[in-house]
């Protein structure tokens, strides 16, 4: 019974390592192509679109949300040692530092991701992907390399989209729900975060669109089994993305905090 669960557990992970060699080799690949392909500045355009205009109306929806609950909670921990006038720095602090990146990622991978890995997974069932080769068309080039270009763009700007949605989502709670002054509110939102929590969020928000583009294109590259094959391979894609966000999140949170 033991030996099997080690060699369960060896067996998974030597397999979680060699993906992440698969992925670090897709990654290679994808910017190698920068430097010895054409660049594609209208399938680059159309990419940003996708992740970035059409992501704005969910983005902005879950911002404002975790503004307000953000600012609810700290409320109530605040008025315990009547510190209440500090909802704003709280509200602030946690959406610059940590929440918006972090949701920002989560809501692109979940629509976005999913969407690039059913679209490439489909053409690979179809042999689309092979009728590319055939072409003497390199499917990274095509493929990968416009939508990471795409989510290392877009993806810095709406996170700080969404740390501005946020705060106005704790701004409305702090007026109207606890009678704080807007000013005061104001203030202390934007009184104790500096340029670098900034710097570090749109880091956060580079490295987490490079994760799923990645992610997203090569489970679309190994798809097989027809439509089954493609549903399977997307809820993967998703799922996995969000594990490697929470954890590249986690190392540079470590990085910069003993730094």
């Amino acid at each position: 019974m033991v030996t099997e669960v080690l060699e369960n557990l060896g067996k998974n992970g030597l397999n979680f390592f060699c993906y992440l060699g698969s992925l670090g080799i897709l990654s290679l690949k994808t910017i190698a192509s920068f430097f010895n392909s054409r660049f594609r500045g209208r399938e680059i355009l159309k990419q940003m679109n996708e992740f970035g205009n059409k992501s704005f109306p969910m983005v902005a929806l879950v911002s404002v949300f975790i503004g307000m609950i953000l600012a609810m909670q700290s409320a109530s921990a605040l008025r315990m040692v009547g510190a209440q006038l500090y909802v704003g720095s709280l509200v602030s602090l946690s959406a610059v530092r940590e929440m918006s990146a972090i949701f920002v990622a989560l809501v692109v991978a979940s629509r976005v991701g999913a969407a690039i890995t059913a679209e490439i997974g489909t053409m690979q069932v179809t042999e689309q992907i092979d009728a590319l080769r055939s072409l003497a068309v390199n499917p990274v080039n095509y493929l990968v390399a416009p939508r990471l270009l795409a989510a290392v763009i877009t993806l810095p700007f709406l996170t700080l989209f969404s740390i501005f949605i946020s705060i106005l989502g704790g701004w409305f709670v702090a007026v109207y729900g606890m009678k704080l002054g807007s000013n005061l509110y104001l203030y202390h939102a934007f009184k104790f975060i500096y340029l670098k929590d900034f710097l570090i969020s749109f880091l956060k928000a580079f490295i987490f669109g490079f994760i799923i583009v990645i992610v997203s294109c090569r489970q679309g590259f190994e798809t097989t089994g027809g439509a089954e094959g493609v549903g399977k391979v997307t809820t993967f894609s998703v799922v996995f993305s969000f594990l490697l966000i929470i954890l590249a999140n986690l190392i540079i949170t470590a990085f910069f905090y003993f730094l």
